[in-house]
């Protein structure tokens, strides 16, 4: 964090994790169970059982992500002028009438609100990434963010185990009021932790002040293109086992599941290889996801496809990866407002990969897949490349290195 900020915390950051993270770990697992149960699935359901376009499932995610987007500035302002907790606390129940919403959705139009309000609720990213921040020692930064976020991918490798095979037996409003049964809980835990006495409100800063930090600029211009690459096609893995392999409800389940310990897996893998240099961690991930989609296009067995979904798990480790190496490169912004532009301009390509990899998958079943795979290959090259042309450069591009922000720690020893 920048010199001349407000103390942190009361209390020292631990190198591993105390308390307030592993409620933050506890809570978003159970966040991702009832996530987990219907959302790998929705998109099937949407087209299969509401009657979408098979456009339309691209649209439909590019609204939460519009929606996702729009929600980091409020969130930061908010986060920037009331303490961290009521922030992340509030958001965190919005989940609970998500889920409801879902389950009264007679056909797919009305499936909009559910996605709006699934957008909504990650408007306390910017507030979430700050509170692991303070909790965290300068150099276990990245790991710890990592971490915490990890415990996503690993809810949601259980939740559409059930969330199949409930489906398949009792049908998707039964899925939905057992998620709400877990959201509860989820919000419940993380009403548990404690405060921290951040509060940046009056902090001068200016955009100008973060585009004007050398390593916030290119990784901003990598990261633009990687979650380009990564939310075009990852809507429709589970669809194009559905139509293309005729997969049902149960499988898709399980298929589900396997995506997201895949997810999990890579993230820990990536998060620890971050320590080591950051350019690993994220290169991992990428080669994860072009070597999932090589599988998913060129395999004929289920166990061929449940390795190229365990590969495309990388999808998640991506967004969380770039959450810990975005973690030192705001400068003199506060932190909460670095994530918050970040994440916000993230939506274009989000948002715009989504509509991209609907517009092709409208075109061939395989077509997004294949795109992802020559974006893959462009963004790995330009990883290895700059890594030797730049070895010698202290925060060389396009991702950053992998050392502690010493602005966070100068900061502590004010504090």
């Amino acid at each position: 964090m920048p010199e001349g900020h407000p103390p942190t915390s009361g209390v020292p950051a631990r190198a591993g994790f105390g308390r307030d993270l592993w409620l933050t770990f506890l809570s978003n697992l159970l966040f991702a169970l009832g996530l987990g149960l219907y959302y790998q699935l929705l998109n099937v359901y949407a087209v299969k059982q509401l009657g979408a376009p098979r456009f339309m499932v691209g649209a439909l995610v590019a609204i939460q992500l519009a929606m996702t987007a729009l929600g980091y500035i409020p969130g930061a302002w908010a986060a920037d002028h009331v303490r961290l907790k009521p922030i992340i606390v509030a958001i965190w129940w919005i989940t609970v009438p998500t889920a409801i919403s879902f389950a009264l959705a007679p056909s797919w139009p009305w499936l909009i609100p559910g996605y709006l309000l699934t957008g909504l609720y990650m408007a306390n990213n910017p507030a979430l990434k700050v509170y692991i921040m303070l909790k965290s020692e300068p150099a276990h930064m990245a790991r710890n963010i990592s971490y915490v976020f990890a415990s996503f991918p690993l809810g949601m490798a259980v939740g559409p185990l059930a969330g199949g095979w409930l489906w398949a037996h009792y049908g998707m409003r039964v899925v939905f009021a057992v998620a709400i049964v877990f959201y509860i809980a989820s919000s419940t835990v993380i009403s548990l932790i404690k405060d921290t006495p951040y509060h940046a409100a009056g902090q001068p800063w200016k955009l100008a002040d973060l585009l004007a930090q050398r390593v916030f600029r290119r990784n901003l211009m990598f990261f633009l293109g990687g979650f380009l690459t990564v939310y075009l096609a990852q809507p429709f893995v589970l669809l194009y086992l559905s139509q293309v392999h005729h997969q049902g409800k149960v499988a898709l389940g399980i298929l589900a599941g396997i995506g997201a310990l895949g997810g999990s897996a890579i993230t820990f893998a990536a998060g620890r290889a971050t320590v080591y240099g950051h350019r690993r961690g994220i290169g991992l991930t990428i080669g994860c996801l072009v070597l999932g989609a090589v599988l998913l296009l060129t395999g004929r067995t289920p166990p061929v496809w449940a390795l190229a979904v365990f590969l495309y798990g990388a999808f998640d480790s991506f967004r969380f990866v770039a959450a810990g190496i975005m973690s030192s490169s705001f400068g003199s912004v506060p932190p909460v407002w670095g994530y918050a532009v970040f994440d916000a301009g993230m939506g274009l390509p989000m948002a715009g990969g989504s509509l991209l990899g609907g517009a092709l998958y409208r075109q061939a079943y395989g077509l997004p897949f294949l795109v992802v795979i020559v974006f893959g290959v462009v963004m790995l090259l330009g990883l290895a490349f700059a890594g030797r042309g730049r070895r010698a450069e202290a925060g060389s591009a396009p991702v950053m290195p992998s050392t502690a922000s010493a602005t966070l720690e100068a900061t502590k020893e004010k504090t």
